[in-house]
């Protein structure tokens, strides 16, 4: 097969992974019992909180993985133009990036863009009973970079989920889980 014709399909593949992934099992948006709205779908798990003192949305995602876990804010076509949040954790030390969709299936860091990270780490886990990676971070509902999205409370966004293969530490290898939900923040 081509070079072309290969990405082509790989593209193809990846656009009907986001497509279909309103398909998976869900809960709606709920308040779990430390007050965090929470929303889950298949075996992934969001969690956020809007701090208007500080105007930053805390949250917290949670997924089937021992490799990154991702969340994307607002894209306008598939990941094009959203705000992602990718973190994993390696040997108890946790990696967490800003980035921005660069196109339907690419993204680079705000920082390689021109523009700056405003994720502030508050912690990470991975368990292996059951197989599971959590990253908590906080963003601010208005950073001012050209590659975040400001978001306003209250407004309902696409939010993008996703996670890499066990093992996977790292920003750049493929997804096996994709999903895009409509969620009021």
């Amino acid at each position: 097969m081509s070079r072309l014709l290969v990405s082509r399909v790989t593209v193809l593949i990846a656009a009907a992974g986001i497509v279909l992934a309103g398909c998976g099992d869900s809960t709606g948006p709920s308040e779990n019992e430390e007050g965090w709205n929470q929303y889950s779908v298949d075996d992934v798990t969001f969690e956020w909180m809007v701090d208007d003192s500080l105007a930053e949305l805390n949250s917290r995602i949670t997924a089937p993985t021992s490799g990154w876990v991702a969340v994307g804010f607002d894209p306008t076509s598939f990941m094009s133009e959203a705000n992602l949040i990718i973190g994993y954790v390696s040997a108890g030390s946790t990696s967490i990036r800003d980035d921005f969709g660069t196109g339907q299936t690419s993204h680079d860091a705000d920082t390689t863009l021109g523009g700056t990270h405003d994720i502030v780490l508050v912690k990470g886990s991975e368990g292996s009973d059951p197989i599971q990676t959590q990253i908590e971070f906080r963003i601010p509902m208005d950073s001012g970079d050209d590659y975040d999205k400001a978001l306003v409370e209250g407004t309902t966004y696409a939010v993008i989920f996703a996670y890499g293969s066990n093992g996977a530490d790292d920003f750049s290898s493929g997804h096996v889980y994709a999903e895009s939900v409509s969620l009021e923040i």
